[in-house]
Protein backbone atom coordinates (compact mmCIF):
# COMPACT_ATOMS: atom_id res chain seq x y z
CA UNK A 1 0.00 0.00 0.00
CA UNK A 2 1.40 3.49 -0.96
CA UNK A 3 2.53 5.73 1.53
CA UNK A 4 -0.28 8.26 2.44
CA UNK A 5 1.33 11.98 2.32
CA UNK A 6 -0.08 14.51 4.65
CA UNK A 7 0.37 17.07 2.09
CA UNK A 8 -0.27 20.23 4.76
CA UNK A 9 1.37 18.89 7.03
CA UNK A 10 4.70 18.92 4.51
CA UNK A 11 3.66 22.33 3.92
CA UNK A 12 4.04 23.63 6.95
CA UNK A 13 7.12 22.07 7.36
CA UNK A 14 8.53 23.58 4.52
CA UNK A 15 7.03 27.33 5.74
CA UNK A 16 8.59 26.87 9.29
CA UNK A 17 11.64 26.11 8.12
CA UNK A 18 11.49 29.24 5.73
CA UNK A 19 10.06 30.75 9.05
CA UNK A 20 13.49 29.97 10.35
CA UNK A 21 15.69 31.23 8.23
CA UNK A 22 14.42 34.38 7.65
CA UNK A 23 14.86 34.87 11.47
CA UNK A 24 18.49 33.95 11.05
CA UNK A 25 19.22 35.52 7.74
CA UNK A 26 16.46 37.39 6.55
CA UNK A 27 14.04 37.03 3.67
CA UNK A 28 16.49 38.08 0.49
CA UNK A 29 19.10 35.44 1.43
CA UNK A 30 16.62 32.82 1.93
CA UNK A 31 16.64 30.51 -1.41
CA UNK A 32 14.89 27.38 -1.94
CA UNK A 33 17.34 24.90 -1.47
CA UNK A 34 18.44 26.28 1.71
CA UNK A 35 14.79 25.79 2.75
CA UNK A 36 14.55 22.33 1.57
CA UNK A 37 18.03 21.74 3.59
CA UNK A 38 16.62 23.34 7.03
CA UNK A 39 12.95 21.41 6.34
CA UNK A 40 14.93 18.28 5.50
CA UNK A 41 12.88 17.60 2.31
CA UNK A 42 14.39 17.49 -1.31
CA UNK A 43 14.42 19.82 -3.19
CA UNK A 44 11.92 18.71 -5.32
CA UNK A 45 9.42 18.21 -2.74
CA UNK A 46 9.68 22.16 -1.82
CA UNK A 47 8.93 22.96 -5.87
CA UNK A 48 6.35 20.52 -5.44
CA UNK A 49 4.37 23.21 -3.57
CA UNK A 50 6.09 26.16 -4.58
CA UNK A 51 7.16 26.80 -8.35
CA UNK A 52 9.52 30.17 -6.68
CA UNK A 53 10.64 31.89 -3.99
CA UNK A 54 7.73 34.64 -4.29
CA UNK A 55 5.15 31.89 -4.39
CA UNK A 56 6.70 30.17 -1.00
CA UNK A 57 7.29 34.23 0.87
CA UNK A 58 3.41 34.71 0.02
CA UNK A 59 2.07 31.99 1.33
CA UNK A 60 4.50 32.19 4.27
CA UNK A 61 3.06 35.48 4.90
CA UNK A 62 -0.68 34.49 4.81
CA UNK A 63 0.02 31.45 6.68
CA UNK A 64 1.28 33.14 9.68
CA UNK A 65 -1.19 35.95 9.08
CA UNK A 66 -4.03 33.18 9.37
CA UNK A 67 -2.21 31.47 12.23
CA UNK A 68 -2.33 34.42 14.41
CA UNK A 69 -5.73 35.70 13.44
CA UNK A 70 -6.73 32.13 14.36
CA UNK A 71 -5.15 33.25 17.99
CA UNK A 72 -6.01 36.13 18.26
CA UNK A 73 -10.05 34.79 17.38
CA UNK A 74 -9.78 32.46 20.34
CA UNK A 75 -8.45 34.60 22.73
CA UNK A 76 -11.38 37.09 21.71
CA UNK A 77 -14.04 34.57 22.24
CA UNK A 78 -12.52 33.04 25.77
CA UNK A 79 -12.34 37.12 27.12
CA UNK A 80 -15.81 38.54 29.14
CA UNK A 81 -16.18 42.61 27.98
CA UNK A 82 -14.87 44.47 25.68
CA UNK A 83 -11.94 45.70 27.61
CA UNK A 84 -10.70 42.21 28.27
CA UNK A 85 -11.17 41.07 24.94
CA UNK A 86 -8.93 43.96 23.39
CA UNK A 87 -6.44 43.17 25.54
CA UNK A 88 -6.75 39.67 25.06
CA UNK A 89 -6.31 40.43 20.90
CA UNK A 90 -3.42 42.19 21.46
CA UNK A 91 -1.89 40.70 23.77
CA UNK A 92 -1.37 37.82 20.78
CA UNK A 93 0.74 39.76 18.98
CA UNK A 94 3.14 40.65 21.93
CA UNK A 95 6.41 38.51 21.65
CA UNK A 96 6.25 37.14 25.13
CA UNK A 97 6.80 33.59 24.34
CA UNK A 98 9.27 31.42 21.72
CA UNK A 99 5.66 31.12 19.22
CA UNK A 100 4.51 35.08 19.51
CA UNK A 101 8.42 35.49 19.21
CA UNK A 102 8.67 33.56 15.44
CA UNK A 103 5.93 35.60 14.35
CA UNK A 104 6.90 39.11 15.62
CA UNK A 105 10.59 38.70 14.11
CA UNK A 106 9.20 37.10 10.61
CA UNK A 107 6.18 39.82 10.81
CA UNK A 108 8.70 42.52 11.08
CA UNK A 109 11.09 41.02 8.00
CA UNK A 110 7.70 40.76 6.00
CA UNK A 111 7.38 45.04 7.11
CA UNK A 112 10.71 45.88 5.83
CA UNK A 113 10.15 43.83 2.17
CA UNK A 114 6.79 45.86 1.93
CA UNK A 115 8.99 48.68 1.65
CA UNK A 116 9.70 47.36 -1.94
CA UNK A 117 7.51 44.67 -2.90
CA UNK A 118 3.81 45.45 -4.00
CA UNK A 119 2.23 42.42 -3.05
CA UNK A 120 3.75 42.21 0.76
CA UNK A 121 2.61 45.96 1.47
CA UNK A 122 -1.06 45.18 0.48
CA UNK A 123 -1.49 41.80 2.07
CA UNK A 124 0.04 43.92 5.22
CA UNK A 125 -2.18 47.34 4.15
CA UNK A 126 -5.65 44.60 4.09
CA UNK A 127 -4.86 43.19 7.00
CA UNK A 128 -3.83 46.13 9.32
CA UNK A 129 -7.18 47.66 7.72
CA UNK A 130 -9.59 44.89 9.05
CA UNK A 131 -7.84 44.70 12.07
CA UNK A 132 -7.86 48.32 12.93
CA UNK A 133 -11.61 48.04 11.67
CA UNK A 134 -12.16 45.60 14.34
CA UNK A 135 -10.28 47.54 17.04
CA UNK A 136 -12.61 50.80 16.02
CA UNK A 137 -15.87 49.17 15.96
CA UNK A 138 -15.16 47.69 19.27
CA UNK A 139 -13.99 50.53 21.06
CA UNK A 140 -17.16 52.16 19.27
CA UNK A 141 -19.05 49.66 21.46
CA UNK A 142 -17.02 50.86 24.49
CA UNK A 143 -18.58 54.37 24.25
CA UNK A 144 -14.80 55.41 23.61
CA UNK A 145 -14.45 59.44 22.30
CA UNK A 146 -12.66 58.94 19.19
CA UNK A 147 -12.25 54.85 18.60
CA UNK A 148 -10.74 54.82 15.44
CA UNK A 149 -7.70 57.64 16.69
CA UNK A 150 -8.16 55.25 19.90
CA UNK A 151 -7.65 52.22 17.44
CA UNK A 152 -4.45 53.70 15.54
CA UNK A 153 -2.80 54.78 19.12
CA UNK A 154 -3.37 51.11 20.74
CA UNK A 155 -1.91 49.19 17.21
CA UNK A 156 1.19 51.78 17.36
CA UNK A 157 1.63 51.01 21.05
CA UNK A 158 1.60 47.17 20.47
CA UNK A 159 3.60 47.60 17.29
CA UNK A 160 6.21 49.82 19.36
CA UNK A 161 5.97 47.46 22.67
CA UNK A 162 6.58 43.85 20.45
CA UNK A 163 9.92 45.72 18.39
CA UNK A 164 11.38 46.99 21.37
CA UNK A 165 10.91 43.40 23.15
CA UNK A 166 12.45 41.68 20.52
CA UNK A 167 15.15 44.18 20.81
CA UNK A 168 15.32 43.62 24.66
CA UNK A 169 14.33 47.02 25.59
CA UNK A 170 11.61 45.49 27.45
CA UNK A 171 10.84 42.21 29.21
CA UNK A 172 7.46 40.63 28.85
CA UNK A 173 6.07 42.02 32.08
CA UNK A 174 7.22 45.70 30.87
CA UNK A 175 5.54 45.18 27.70
CA UNK A 176 2.74 44.02 29.43
CA UNK A 177 2.34 46.51 31.90
CA UNK A 178 2.67 49.18 29.34
CA UNK A 179 -0.23 47.85 27.32
CA UNK A 180 -2.53 47.70 30.63
CA UNK A 181 -1.72 51.62 31.48
CA UNK A 182 -2.54 51.89 27.94
CA UNK A 183 -5.64 50.79 27.99
CA UNK A 184 -6.11 52.13 32.07
CA UNK A 185 -5.62 55.77 29.78
CA UNK A 186 -8.90 54.20 27.19
CA UNK A 187 -11.15 52.93 29.24
CA UNK A 188 -10.59 54.71 33.15
CA UNK A 189 -11.22 52.17 35.77
CA UNK A 190 -14.46 50.43 33.63
CA UNK A 191 -12.38 47.14 33.95
CA UNK A 192 -15.30 46.04 31.43
CA UNK A 193 -14.93 47.98 29.14
CA UNK A 194 -18.41 48.19 28.03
Amino acid sequence: MPKQVDHAQRRRTIIEALWRLIITGGIESVSLRQVAAEAGVSMGQVQHYFDSKESMLRHALEAMSARVGDRMGAAYAAADGVRARIRAMLVETLPLDETRRTEALVGFAFLMRATVDSHTARHLRDGWRQGHEHLTGMLAEATTADPATEATLLLSVVDGLALHTLAGHHTAATALAALDAELARIFGGNDSGA
